[in-house]
């Protein structure tokens, strides 16, 4: 089997006011004056005086590996996974805190994806068992098997075919995607994490597309659209079907978003969106929209306006936006090519903040928070990190790490930043 070396790894440098009493100083000395100073401090505070409060702890690096362009990395809030490509691929977990190396799993079977479980979960990795030794790459869908290996150890829990919807992993179940010979979905299968064992399985009529309405973080209804165009809503607990009815234009592009499905059609006129309620499948409202979190975005030769997604009517009219974080009734938006942003309340269009510069470090899940990364101007050379409440748009400057390989190749994890490269990936603790 290949080995590939991710090169030692580094911790901060060390600090100088930390290290031990040079042998040049007297401890007999220091130890009576140090006593001195403490009484001091305890007499000033019974006097009334303040104690100084310790420094506010600020982003720190924790460990760094070599890493090339060929591999990619995925991140879960515990561990960093390095995922090589190629006819023998391998999957590498590290300790996203120590970096220690847990364990590697390899397959000589082209890998499609790598998706851990929240919580600690069990990590998923689908590959193609058909394509194995193939310089071609992978083959039909239909041969695509997922794999659960354990978090800690790596070791095989199970193995099935089909490959997990990437909206709808949890930490205990879920949603397996199976193909048919054609490339279609021929079955959903809800199944749990522990054995592979489903909880419960739609086979039936092939599917196109299928779609997961998330909300705050946790997946829930399913939603399935045929070729013909029929729409079936299914309850993730049971699979049971919710709703169902055809709609036109089944090739549309189907997205599902806050209790809505967007049907999104491309003419020659440009490009027309039909908003559904998911519980009765009725008509809201057509036209060039997109979905902004608790608001629908429509932008045309009127200019830009905010959309009630229950009614098509509008809230508020504005210049036109480029949005990157969407959460709840919040907008961040794009400006200067990404490297500026304003944040706005979404329902009404007040600017709570602008001016907001750095570049926005990715999440999976936005947690009421955003990390933006930008050079420091003081000292230069370095990359200052920056939290914004996305409640208030209030911003904390949480410190600075040395030159990153790339300010707009990093990800957001609760408490840690993971950063790559050209040559390396990073990951430091943020406080």
């Amino acid at each position: 089997m290949a080995v590939i070396e991710l090169g030692e790894m580094t911790g901060r440098p060390p600090d100088p006011l930390g290290d031990r009493i040079g042998a040049g100083l007297d401890r007999r000395r220091l130890r009576p004056a140090a006593l001195v100073a403490a009484a001091l401090a305890v007499l000033a505070v019974l006097a009334g005086g303040a104690a100084v409060p310790p420094p506010a702890p600020a982003v720190r690096l924790l460990w760094t590996a070599s890493y090339s362009v060929e591999q990619s990395v995925v991140v879960a809030d515990d561990a960093v996974f390095v995922v090589s490509g190629g006819t023998r691929a391998e999957v590498v977990a590290y300790s996203i805190t120590s970096g220690e190396r847990l364990w590697r799993w390899g397959t000589d079977a082209h890998l499609i994806t790598v998706h851990p479980a929240p919580g600690g979960g069990p990590v998923l990795v689908t590959l193609d068992p058909a394509s194995a030794g193939s310089p071609d790459g992978p083959a039909a869908q239909a041969s695509r098997t997922t794999v659960a290996l354990r978090a800690r150890s790596g070791a095989e829990l199970w193995r099935r075919p089909g490959q997990p919807h990437w909206q709808a992993v949890e930490r205990d179940t879920a949603l397996i995607t199976e193909f048919d010979i054609r490339g279609g979905v021929g079955a959903l299968a809800r199944v749990r994490l522990e054995d592979g064992v489903p909880l419960w399985r739609t086979p039936g009529t092939p599917a196109q597309q299928v779609g997961v309405d998330v909300r705050d973080g946790r997946p829930g209804r399913v939603v399935t659209i045929t070729a013909a165009g029929d729409v079936t809503v299914l309850d993730p607990a049971g699979g049971t079907r919710l709703a169902a009815r055809r709609l036109p234009a089944p090739n549309a592009e189907m997205s599902v978003s806050g209790g809505r499905l967007l049907m999104a059609r491309y003419g020659a006129g440009g490009p027309v969106t039909d908003v559904y309620r998911l519980d009765t499948l009725d008509l809201v409202h057509s036209g060039p929209v997109t979905d902004c979190g608790d608001v629908l975005c429509s932008a045309g030769p009127a200019g830009f306006a905010a959309l009630d997604p229950g009614t098509g009517r509008a809230l508020w009219h504005g210049p036109e936006i480029i949005s990157s974080v969407m959460t709840g009734d919040r907008i961040l938006t794009d400006e200067r090519e990404g490297s500026e942003h304003t944040l706005l309340d979404s329902r009404t269009g007040r600017r709570l903040a602008s001016g907001l510069r750095g570049w926005v470090a990715w999440a999976d899940h936005w947690r009421d928070e955003v990390l933006l990364l930008r050079p420091s101007a003081e000292p230069i050379g370095r990359t200052t990190v920056t939290r914004v409440d996305l409640r208030t748009g209030r911003t904390r400057l949480l410190g600075s790490l040395a030159p990153l390989p790339d300010q707009q190749g990093c990800r957001a994890v609760p408490g840690h930043l993971v950063c790559t490269g050209w040559d390396r990936v990073l990951v430091a603790a943020v406080p």
